[in-house]
């Protein structure tokens, strides 16, 4: 089994792409669009965010980076210019398709959360800058994101402010407190050592929470999605679209603020990666529908794009700032 978490770890996007293809499959050969989806939610949300949190060390921020600059501006990026650039695209590239266009505006409010560590790492940027980001970022969340998809995705289909407040508090500080709980005491019985070894095995239980909700989401929307093969085009048109806009501000704003490549790297994966565990988890108990859909699809994309932005580009992101 935790040679099984650790591949699914490592191969994630292929599980996702593997699991969404058999959720079509499923979805077109029995009915499952009755499904009651709230329970498969939660289960869903406690597997994905309740082992990322325990193996998040909170504690570690007072003892982090002190960029304050390039942590402000991040934040700033990562909520209020992708959510513009979310609300531009929702009403040009998807208008007329209310519950897309709502996908784009959650991942433009939910910025990526623990993640970011672990990109950060890839890319030989500031990982301690990285961390205060992530976990100041994860408490904004449930400030700021219902306001922001309030005022967003209002005027596209019926929002409630109180329900997203709620949502993003169960699914974010319960996790929260209950993992530093676990981590604590994990930490008291068996030591640093043994949490530092089971800790590789979190981000594969949080995977199985992705693949669970990811194949009974896109399984109740099959028969819609396979009439209507365009909804594939226009939602990575408009999530690579989202993922450029946002390179291309982040990188001439590390240009006008002189960062070197170490911050300016932290920027670019602050300003195009977004929490996949959360916005989904968001979409799935409130929203439902192709908006689920657009998000399972996600994935995929967003891995592939910033593995290109690491491997691919990094080198010209290199030279361009240094």
């Amino acid at each position: 089994m935790r040679s099984l978490l650790l591949h699914i770890k490592k191969y994630l996007y292929l599980y996702v792409a593997v699991d969404f293809l058999l959720a079509l499959w499923v979805g077109l050969h029995v009915d499952i669009r009755q499904l009651n989806m709230k329970p498969v939610s939660l289960l869903a949300v406690f597997l994905m965010l309740y082992p990322m949190l325990t193996g998040m060390v909170v504690e570690k921020v007072k003892r982090a980076g002190r960029n304050y600059r390039l942590i402000g501006l991040t934040l700033f990026f990562a909520f209020f210019v992708a959510s513009g650039t979310a609300y531009v695209l929702s009403r040009t590239l998807l208008a007329g398709q209310p519950e897309l266009a709502l996908a784009i505006i959650l991942v433009g409010a939910i910025p990526c959360s623990n993640m970011l560590i672990g990109w950060s790492g890839i890319a030989d940027a500031s990982v301690e800058d990285a961390l205060v980001i992530a976990v100041v970022g994860l408490l904004l969340i449930p400030f700021l994101s219902p306001l922001i998809v309030r005022w967003s995705g209002g005027p596209l289909l019926p929002i409630r402010t109180a329900d997203l407040v709620l949502n993003l508090m169960l699914y974010i500080i319960v996790p929260l407190i209950l993992g530093y709980v676990t981590r604590r005491e994990i930490i008291r019985r068996r030591g640093m050592a043994y949490f530092m070894e089971v800790k590789k095995y979190f981000p594969g239980v949080s995977a199985l929470g992705i693949l669970l909700i990811v194949f009974f989401s896109v399984a109740k929307v099959a028969p819609k999605v396979v009439q209507q093969p365009q909804i594939f085009l226009l939602v990575a048109g408009a999530l690579f679209s989202y993922y450029i806009v946002q390179t291309i501000l982040a990188l001439l704003a590390a240009r006008l603020f002189h960062l070197d490549y170490a911050q300016g790297m932290i920027l670019l994966l602050g300003a195009t990666a977004s929490s996949q565990a959360i916005s989904l988890a968001l979409a799935a108990t409130l929203f439902g529908g192709l908006t689920v859909f657009a998000l399972s699809f996600k994935p995929i994309l967003q891995v592939g794009y910033i593995m290109f932005l690491i491997y691919g580009l990094g080198g010209h992101i290199r030279r361009f700032l240094e």
